[in-house]
C-alpha cells in the first residue's frame, strides 16, 4: 500500500529548505495527490514563521489553485507546539485545515526521569483538553537536545530516542493516552524521517481505534519521496486504508 498523502512537510518560511513551488513539482514526481504544508506556528520557537498570516495564506493559495489544476489536492496545516498550560498558537497563524501537535520545547533545569515524566504530562494534557487534528512525532524528533553532546549526529539523536521510548514510554500509558485520542478524535502520525513510533504503539492506537496519519516531516526536497517505514509497517501490520485519517475529516476535497 502507498501512502494517500503527505501531511507534515515544511517550507523556507520556516525551517525547510525548499519553496512552495518546489514541493509542489516534487509532489507530481512522486505521484501523490494530496499533500499538506505544516509550517511550524508556535509561540517560543525559533523557526516559527514571522511572515503575517495574510501574505503567508495568499502565497499558499496561489500554489494550491496551481495544483488543483493538475488534479492535486494541496491543504493547509501548522505544526504547533504545546505545554501542560496550553497550546502555543501565535497571533499570525492562518486559517488551517488541520493542526499537527508536537512537544518541541521543554524546561532544561530537570534530571533526565523527571524531564520525560514532564513530557508524558504535556501529551496527556494535549490528548484530553486541545484542540489539534494529529499527535506529531510522539516517540521521533524528541527535545533531547539537552542529554546530546554537541557533535551528535542525526543517527546519534534517534538511537538516543528508541531508547527514551522504550524507557520512559510504555506501552500502558500508551493504551491510557489512546482512549483519550480515539475520543477526541486525534489521528497518531506515523513519522518517516525518525520511523517512528514503534509498531507495537501503532498496533495499539489501532486497537483503541485511534486512527493514524502520515508525514515525512520533510524539510528539503530529497525527503519528500522517502517511504522506507511507511512500507515496513503497513506491510509487517497488514494496515489498511480503513485504519488511516480521511483527508475528508480534516478538509471538504
Amino acid at each position: 500500500m502507498l501512502p494517500k498523502y503527505d501531511l507534515h512537510i515544511h517550507t523556507n518560511y520556516s525551517d525547510g529548505s525548499q519553496t512552495f513551488e518546489e514541493i509542489l513539482i516534487k509532489i507530481e514526481e512522486v505521484d501523490l495527490k494530496c499533500f499538506g504544508i505544516s509550517d511550524h506556528f508556535e509561540k517560543g520557537h525559533n523557526h516559527s514563521v514571522s511572515t503575517s498570516a495574510n501574505e503567508y495564506y495568499n502565497h499558499f493559495l496561489k500554489i494550491k489553485n496551481i495544483a488543483k489544476e493538475k488534479g492535486i489536492i494541496m491543504l493547509l496545516g501548522a505544526e504547533v507546539g504545546f505545554n501542560d498550560k496550553e497550546i502555543l498558537i501565535p497571533e499570525n497563524i492562518p486559517n488551517v485545515d488541520y493542526i499537527i501537535g508536537s512537544i518541541h520545547q521543554m524546561p532544561q533545569n530537570l534530571e533526565e526521569e523527571d524531564y520525560w515524566d514532564l513530557y508524558k504530562k504535556y501529551v496527556e494534557k494535549a490528548v484530553s483538553e486541545y484542540s489539534f487534528q494529529i499527535l506529531g512525532h510522539v516517540e521521533g524528533y524528541l527535545p533531547v537536545n539537552k542529554f546530546m553532546k554537541p557533535d551528535s549526529t542525526f543517527e546519534d539523536r534517534r538511537s538516543f530516542e528508541k531508547l527514551v521510548a522504550i524507557k520512559y514510554l510504555n506501552l500502558e500509558w500508551y493504551k491510557e493516552i489512546a482512549k483519550e485520542m480515539a475520543k477526541n478524535k486525534i489521528a497518531l502520525e506515523i513519522h518517516e524521517m525518525s520511523e517512528s513510533p514503534r509498531k507495537e504503539v501503532i498496533k495499539i492506537m489501532i486497537e483503541n481505534g485511534v486512527k493514524l496519519s502520515y508525514g515525512t516531516d520533510s524539510h528539503a526536497l530529497h525527503q519528500l519521496s522517502k517511504r522506507n517505514y511507511f512500507s515496513e509497517v503497513t506491510e509487517q501490520l497488514g494496515l489498511k486504508e480503513k485504519e488511516f485519517l480521511k483527508i475528508e475529516d480534516l478538509f471538504n476535497c
